[in-house]
């Protein structure tokens, strides 16, 4: 039920493609492993079992990897919908801010980005030891709102609303974190990054990473309906000061 990287895949498959007449050709393989966050920059340091992976920044990752500083989802997952249970709407339509939204616990991975940034900004976090785990907690009623990107929240309601027929996606709110998704690309492969940036380069040039872009997430997009959200803003401290927040035609603004 995992539908998160299929975006990915696809973009990568598209610039390996793009940049084989210079760098020769190349197969993607998805890593059969399943890793803690931890463990996964780990294996992305060692180059052995991971090569290259989407990430949004977390501490040590852009210093110890070789990060690729285009936001490839343009800052979209940052804009955080909520799943809930359905019995929850009426409490949460009379939210009118922040401090108001905070008294209501949120679920979280526990080695996810945006759980740091929920944190500072005084969110009570209540954390899940994997994945599908938080989907079980938040109908068990052990939090009340579980955050997911614009590119998440759509396919994962599908996935889950037969299992879960009280999930629902949350009407009227939604809180949004500067939030970029880098390629970071393993130390021991310095041209696979050079190929990977190069080939980003061209395609946002010539308009085909905007056409991969808006296919895949145009429809979410559309459905998020941010306009019509009341959208509450908060900092990121995860992010380093070469974050390209100046660059406008990195990122999606509603």
């Amino acid at each position: 039920t995992d539908t998160r990287y299929i975006y990915v895949e696809n973009l990568l498959n598209t610039i390996l493609n793009r940049t084989e007449k210079t760098y020769g050709s190349a197969v993607l393989v998805r890593a059969e492993i399943t890793l803690s966050r931890k463990r996964t920059k780990q294996a992305l340091v060692a180059g052995d079992q991971l090569h290259v992976m989407a990430e949004a920044p977390k501490p040590g990752w852009e210093q110890d990897l070789l990060p690729i500083r285009i936001p490839i989802r343009k800052g979209i997952q940052g804009y955080r919908i909520f799943l809930i249970d359905k019995n929850s709407q009426t409490a949460l339509s009379k939210v009118q801010t922040l401090e108001q939204l905070l008294e209501f616990t949120t679920g979280s991975g526990a080695q996810w980005s945006t759980r740091r940034v929920m944190e500072d900004a005084g969110f009570n976090v209540i954390t899940g030891p994997n994945y599908e785990g938080l989907f079980k907690m938040l109908m068990a009623g052990r939090f009340v709102t579980f955050g997911r990107g614009i590119n998440e929240i759509y396919p994962e309601y599908n996935a889950h609303t037969k299992d879960y027929s009280n999930l629902a996606i949350e009407k009227h709110l939604a809180v949004y974190i500067p939030l970029p998704t880098y390629f970071f690309v393993s130390p021991k492969k310095p041209m696979l990054a050079k190929r990977l940036k190069e080939g980003l380069l061209a395609m946002i040039a010539d308009g085909s990473f905007d056409k991969i872009f808006w296919n895949h997430n145009g429809r979410m997009i559309e459905a998020a309906n941010l306009q019509k959200r009341r959208i509450f803003k908060i900092s990121n401290p995860n992010l380093s000061v070469e974050t390209p927040l100046g660059v406008k035609e990195y990122w999606f603004n509603p």
